[in-house]
């Protein structure tokens, strides 16, 4: 009987039931109400009450790429994005005819930025000190600011320091010695020390300040000592997508990040574990951009940590102990002149007379090509002119009066002759020589000062008649302030004729509102002497020989010491003929230059940090080129290190699977001459040789 009571009763709940079905289905679907309350408490939070006549089932789309349902109506969101962002949320009722209604609302999140993964990693969770990015191109930098320019503001155009060139040096040896620090509390405040060790590197503009006397840049005694608070806001309203991360620092009681320009306020244009990159604008000169980077590592040039390595089993390696050409099995030549695009010098062959096997030892050997056989690089110039956009001009120099007083620099020499080629664009009589010979400096030329600084609000091009020995020559027109090196603006065009006049006109609309008063010009960059090859050396390579994906590779080397030579220990990634470059990513294991003869380098280039921007490091050899060192680097699916006798160089790669360092790469063995990182070459130079003891790959 029991069992018969519970049928009977569940038989009425479902006729019951069907009933009420039959009676909500009479109900028209209609007076759809969307209510959403943004949370006063709850950073993100939205409660959405939605009611509708009819309804059985509400559905959302709220806006940021997620969805919801909710039977009643009531449903509760919680967005994440930091800063003030507005959605679309689209409400879609279905009724119990099978009817539906959609209506769509608008809301406005706002969630402090003090809640985003940007202030964990700047402050580590707790807090995180932070230092000058001494060894990396571009620690600190000078561009345009973005207000009336048009599409080339974002990046330091104007200036990028070298690796160490702010640092070390008597001028601004306090730069790279601040620690700044950052903390975050349990509360989400976030606050900011600089230890600046008692000086601050003070920006020329701004010596006022602390009564300076100094006509450049350099360090004052000044107090920084107290802790500022930090303030971080979304700006990505204000610049173009990609150009930022969209973030601003605020620091409070006229903070500022080391280098002292005025202003407390920064972009964040990059942040990961290991680099704060930041933008800040001079507040003295607003036309001036102010770029600084930063990484979390203290040590600027090296290190006592041994690398403890995981690859120990020998799998390919070339010990160099058979007389005669290198073995055909393990390597091949690069053969021809300039290098990469670097400016070199050279010409690459596979003459005996530049690379061989003997006594145990590979020999790269770079030479001088035999006296007599090269002559520098000539170019003549004249009638600098000022041009206004309706034709009018104005005469800058057209050197048939008294001639101007020349400055020149990197070897080169520059003076007034008789035009050699009375012809064409150009009959006049007297016009300007600027010679180049081979040894002269990739940044060579010179310089004349104007009477009166140039206007221009009426002119916006300069015209220039030149003569240039090759179709394709680069020639940089550079106008600059006498009393500030640092406000300049520059054009680059090319040659498009040989051998004859041409007029080219440099088009300087975009120059900053500077006072300009000198006019300098670089023919060439120091490439294409005329003649025979000026000098030859080897590049080998174990291309399409040996390619292999992560490993230790060691190699002993010891190196040249002439001023000019360049030689390199470095890795290519294998489809560089497919993606070409950076894109395949380089590793390079040693670097070094003879005229920085105690010191060598590493870097890593590939997409975003390629070339200037390179993540690079050095380290003091004091007998790189006298004694045989082991240059090493441990190559793994997380890491990439760098190691010179067994002491890590200041240089840990986080790799990851976004880089291009996971796939095969090969080796490359060279000496080039001169070019954007070897400089100048030592016009004594006759000849010096590069020894490899060995190569070995372990994994």
């Amino acid at each position: 009987m029991k069992y018969f009571k519970y049928i009977v009763a569940a038989l009425i709940m479902i006729s019951v039931a069907c009933e009420e079905d039959d009676t909500i289905a009479a109900v028209a679907l209609s007076n759809l109400v969307v209510d959403p309350e943004v949370s006063s408490e709850i950073p993100g939070q939205v409660i959405f009450n939605t009611s509708a006549s009819g309804a059985k089932l509400f559905k959302y789309d709220f806006g940021d790429g997620t969805t919801g349902e909710s039977l009643t109506g009531y449903t509760v969101k919680t967005y994440t994005e930091p800063g003030q962002n507005d959605y679309t949320v689209t409400i879609t009722v279905t009724g119990n005819d099978g009817t539906t209604l959609t209506e769509t609302v608008q809301v406005s999140v706002d969630i402090p930025v003090m809640n985003s993964t940007l202030v964990t990693t700047l402050t580590n969770g707790s807090s995180k000190t932070w230092f000058i990015a001494a060894a990396q191109p571009g620690h600190l930098g000078l561009g345009p600011a973005r207000e009336g320019i048009d599409g080339d503001w974002w990046y330091p155009k104007w200036y990028s320091a070298q690796a160490f060139e702010k640092c070390g040096e008597a001028i601004s040896d306090c730069f790279c010695d601040d620690e700044l620090t950052f903390t975050v509390d349990t509360s989400g405040e976030v606050t900011y020390v600089l230890d600046n060790k008692g000086q601050t590197f003070f920006n020329v503009g701004h010596k006022a300040v602390v009564g300076g006397a100094e006509t450049e840049d350099a360090c004052y005694d000044f107090d920084t000592s107290g802790s500022k608070i930090v303030t971080i806001s979304d700006v990505s309203g204000n610049v173009p997508d990609g150009e930022t991360t969209g973030m601003q620092m605020e620091f409070s009681d006229g903070g500022f990040m080391s280098y002292y320009v005025g202003s407390s306020s920064y972009e964040i244009l990059a942040l990961t574990e290991d680099l704060l990159y930041v933008r800040t604008y001079d507040t003295e000169n607003p036309d001036l951009a102010w770029y600084l980077r930063f990484t979390a590592d203290v040590a600027t040039d090296g290190g006592e940590e041994s690398l403890e390595t995981i690859y120990t089993n020998l799998v390919w390696a070339d010990e160099f102990d058979v007389d005669g050409a290198p073995n055909p099995a393990n390597w091949t030549y690069d053969l021809g002149a300039g290098g990469w695009g670097n400016g070199e010098a050279q010409t690459y062959t596979d003459d005996p007379e530049n690379v061989v096997v003997a006594d145990g030892v590979l020999k790269i050997m770079a030479k001088a090509a035999d006296a007599g056989t090269v002559t520098g690089a000539t170019h003549y110039y004249d009638d600098v002119t000022l041009v206004a956009t309706g034709g009018a001009t104005s005469s800058l120099e057209d050197f048939e009066g008294a001639a101007p007083t020349f400055t020149t620099f990197g070897g080169v020499s520059t003076a007034v002759i008789d035009n050699p080629d009375p012809s064409g664009d150009n009959v006049s009589t007297k016009v300007a020589e600027s010679v180049k010979p081979v040894g002269a400096e990739t940044w060579g030329g010179s310089y004349f000062d104007t009477s009166a600084p140039l206007d221009l609000s009426t002119y916006t091009n300069i015209s220039v008649k030149t003569w240039s020995p090759m179709v394709g020559d680069t020639i940089k027109l550079k106008i600059e302030n006498k009393a500030n090196a640092n406000e300049f603006y520059e054009v680059d065009l090319l040659s498009t004729v040989a051998n004859e006049w041409e007029t080219l006109t440099f088009d300087v609309s975009g120059a900053p509102n500077f006072t300009y008063d000198r006019v300098v010009l670089f023919f060439d960059f120091g490439e294409s002497p005329v003649g025979n090859a000026a000098y030859t050396s080897a590049r080998i390579k174990s291309e399409n020989l040996y390619e292999f994906t992560y490993g230790r590779v060691e190699v002993r080397a010891k190196l040249p010491s002439a001023g000019g030579t360049w030689p390199a220990l470095w890795a290519l990634g294998a489809n560089f003929d497919t993606v070409g470059w950076p894109t395949c990513g380089e590793i390079d294991i040693m670097e070094h230059v003879g005229n920085n003869a105690n010191e060598t380098s590493s870097a890593l280039h590939y997409p975003g940090n390629f070339g200037g921007t390179a993540v690079t490091a050095a380290t003091e050899v004091a007998t790189a080129t006298s004694e045989f060192h082991n240059y090493t680097v441990e190559w793994t699916p997380d890491y990439i290190k760098f190691v010179v006798d067994d002491e890590l160089v200041h240089l840990s790669f986080v790799n990851t699977t976004d880089t291009p360092f996971n796939s095969d790469f090969f080796f490359i063995m060279n000496i080039a001459m001169g070019g954007t990182l070897g400089g100048a070459i030592d016009p004594a130079f006759t000849q010096d040789t590069m020894e490899i003891d060995y190569i070995r790959v372990y994994q």
